[in-house]
């Protein structure tokens, strides 16, 4: 089947597949929001009215306007959360009909879908900033083609540096996205052009922005130690963030493996050497980095995050250089497209099963704060392994969820649980302030009188703890 044939038949699925993610973000928004970094930026973003910026990543601003805009004109809580969790996804579908209607690269937005097949908890943490770079780092492509072929229009130039500048202002691995684009787009072009030029030129640019001025730490803490590294190095095949990729090997990363393999023997064949240098080296290169950077290993969403953009290299590679080299013959090009729909639906379907367990923690917090409010209480405090007991899902982020889940029936229904260390100090005077909430354990003391009463409204008292029994929850006295 000719290639322009078989992925103008695949544009159609990548349009239902963008909408139903659309439609899951929209009905899932509770679950997507209410959970950790999307619930703290959401809470500042209410509370001061403002658009908060972490780290220097400036690209945040983008998937924040339309919450800011409905916060600003007081729109109901429910209404600004499903707008928060809509955003990010219609920013993914409008990098997808840019890079298939405007740009005419249909493969860019084949690969854009192709991240689902290793989605899953990550679209509950729908902040995720790799997530964002699987939609522009596709595009950046598209646009470095496009000027290749001599479209050097002003508004083209003008769409690849905004592009760029947001996929880089957006979390550090961006850097390898954008150098493995140039790296490509140079073989593939047999010259180091103009528009290379320019990208790599932006990027070291960007580079030095960001160093002159200073890391973030949480920029810092994708740098391992001299003694991490030895250690990493050392127990490679035994390491937590290893084991992640062993589980979910046949479920996630099983067929993106063969597409690799896949390419690399095409390569050979063709005596594509340097394709096929890139290939290997820059996946198996950032697959071992990965590795050691998160030995420590993490829960389902950060390991998901840790490994997606190993989709974006296969996939580039894949669907740009071999499919076209398979679609001189039918049966493997039309075999491996099927496979290709077929799990991307099947990806679809998972997300919305994955919902299971946030569903069920945001309807236990409901529980709990009907109880309270009945009782006139509204400020409760639970230990750790209480929690552990409680929640299925069990983070950092428990006050500020709580707050918003609650708020959204109307901000005097406000009820904040915040989760403490089992041994805390049960004489600490904080939680006897009536004028005191507890949001997140490195930045305890926040003002009860400060938060936006158009939204939130605690009244002022002291903390209760919840307490678990055989018959449901009491509140207690902390001493």
């Amino acid at each position: 089947m000719n290639y322009d044939r078989l992925t103008s038949r695949l544009v159609l699925f990548g349009h239902l597949c963008m909408a139903a993610l659309l439609l899951l973000a929209v009905y899932f928004a509770e679950e997507r929001v209410l959970l950790i970094d999307s619930a703290y930026q959401l809470f500042h973003d209410i509370n001061h009215e403002s658009i908060l910026i972490n780290d220097r990543r400036y690209s945040m601003v983008l998937s924040q306007l339309l919450p800011w805009l409905l916060i600003k004109l007081h729109v109901p809580l429910r209404w600004v959360i499903v707008a928060y969790s809509a955003g990010f996804v219609v920013m993914a579908y409008g990098c997808y009909i840019l890079a298939v209607h405007v740009l005419k690269k249909r493969a860019m937005g084949l690969l854009m879908v192709f991240s689902l097949l290793a989605m899953r908890a990550t679209f509950f943490h729908c902040i995720s900033e790799t997530f964002q770079l699987m939609f522009f780092a596709p595009l950046l492509y598209a646009c470095l083609e496009s000027l290749d072929e001599g479209r050097r229009s002003w508004w083209l130039w003008a769409l690849t540096v905004l592009v760029e500048l947001a996929a880089f202002f957006i979390h550090p691995v961006s850097i390898f996205f954008i150098a493995f684009i140039a790296l490509h787009r140079w073989i593939d072009s047999g010259r180091f052009g103009l528009p290379q030029t320019v990208c790599v030129t932006l990027l070291v640019a960007c580079v030095a922005v960001k160093m002159l001025g200073g890391q973030s730490g949480h920029d810092e803490s994708f740098i391992p130690t001299v003694e991490t590294l030895s250690y990493a190095v050392q127990h490679f095949f035994r390491l937590n963030s290893i084991q992640f990729f062993y589980i979910h090997f046949p479920d996630f990363y099983l067929f993106p493996f063969l597409l690799w393999l896949l390419t690399l023997i095409g390569y050979a064949r063709r005596r594509k050497w340097m394709r096929f240098v890139m290939c290997f080296a820059f996946v198996t290169g950032f697959f071992v980095m990965s590795v050691v950077v998160y030995w420590k290993g993490d829960g389902p969403i950060g390991m998901e995050r840790t490994y997606l953009p190993l989709l974006f290299f296969i996939g580039l590679v894949f669907l740009h250089d071999e499919l076209p080299a398979l679609c001189r013959h039918r049966v493997p090009a039309v075999t491996v497209c099927a496979l290709y729909v077929l799990l991307a639906t099947v990806s679809l379907v998972r997300i919305g099963v994955s919902t299971r367990p946030y569903a069920n923690r945001l309807a236990e917090i409901g529980t709990i704060a009907a109880q309270a409010r009945a009782e006139g209480q509204h400020k409760l405090l639970v230990t750790r392994s209480t929690a552990e007991a409680i929640f299925p899902v069990n983070i950092w982020g428990l006050a500020l969820e709580s707050m918003l889940y609650t708020a959204r029936d109307g901000a005097e229904n406000t009820v904040t649980i915040y989760m403490e260390d089992d041994d805390f100090d049960r004489q600490d005077p904080l939680y006897d302030d009536t004028d005191a909430y507890v949001a997140v354990n490195w930045w305890k003391r926040w003002s009860v009188d400060e938060l936006n009463p158009h939204y939130f409204r605690l009244p002022a008292q002291g903390y209760l703890e919840l307490v678990k029994t055989e018959e449901g929850y009491r509140l207690a006295p902390l001493r």
